[in-house]
């Protein structure tokens, strides 16, 4: 089976001490072949700033695609992005969550057509969150045993995740549970996303926007097969954004399972 080319689209807004780390993580991936496209919900200068140092410092090229801050509009600037990028697959990643360095070879391995694939994430506390922004430290260089050890410490949620493991057709028993994928990371081939339409940008605030494109996925015959224990990330400890749309967008998910959904209903690409 031949292997997919790749983008690597990562959403961001306001945090570029977040996406310095993780643009460190993206920059050391063992499989450097991809092309990198930062999708901007209308971050100010500050965030340019940071991409432009961290490009011309690694020499990698990246995509920068804004557009102006009108709210909580990531569904619209993930479609942009999606309309910019040149690969047969594309990877999901939210710019506070740091990938270690088999990410992007651990989502080439596991791409499959007609197939939406979730990976893991870990949540790091407060406290380990603060400590790597004051100290400058690449945590996506970290051992399993110094992970490990944060653990331990308890300022890591979970690790198994962490420890690569050969699944097989176990990545396949839950082909129609769309909460196994969670949009901070997460990959689908190209046409399998123009499919279905994208993001719904009717979604414009935060919740379930990544829910609901997994349903459309699942209704269109893009199944889930299960990432587990490969190109886990490290999400970064933030207080939560702001709920006022959860209920309402909650309620259109809602909508879309009950009528078996298959494209957005509001969609630029």
């Amino acid at each position: 089976m031949q292997k997919p080319s790749i983008t690597l689209i990562v959403s961001t807004y306001n945090q570029p001490d977040f996406l310095r780390m993780v643009l460190r993580g993206i920059a050391n991936q063992h499989d450097p072949d991809f092309q990198l496209i930062l999708a901007d919900d209308g971050s100010e200068p500050e965030t340019k700033s940071c991409i432009d140092l961290f490009s011309n410092e690694y020499g990698i090229k990246i995509e920068h695609i804004w557009h102006e801050d009108n709210g909580f509009q990531k569904s619209e600037i993930l479609n942009k992005a999606i309309s910019a990028s040149t690969s047969d697959y594309l990877v999901f990643l939210d710019g506070d969550c740091i990938p270690r360095q088999s990410f992007i070879k651990d989502h080439r391995n596991l791409a499959r057509q007609k197939r939406i694939v979730g990976c893991s994430r870990i949540l790091l506390d407060q406290t380990i969150t603060q400590h790597l922004l004051d100290n400058d430290l690449q945590i996506h260089a970290w051992s399993l045993f110094s992970l490990l050890k944060v653990r331990i410490s308890g300022h890591l949620n979970r690790f198994l995740p962490l420890i690569p493991a050969f699944l097989g057709p176990f990545r396949a028993i839950t082909p129609k549970s769309w909460k196994r994928v969670r949009g901070c990371n997460f990959g689908i081939y190209r046409e399998d996303m123009l499919a279905i339409g994208g993001f719904d940008e009717s979604f414009t605030g935060w919740g379930y926007e990544d829910s609901e494109l997994v349903v459309r996925a699942i209704n269109s015959n893009c199944l889930v097969r299960r990432g587990d224990q490969r190109a886990t990330v490290l999400h970064l400890w933030h207080p939560d954004a702001s709920r006022s749309k959860a209920t309402s967008n909650k309620s259109h998910l809602e909508d879309s399972i009950q009528t078996r959904r298959k494209t957005a209903i509001s969609s630029s690409i």
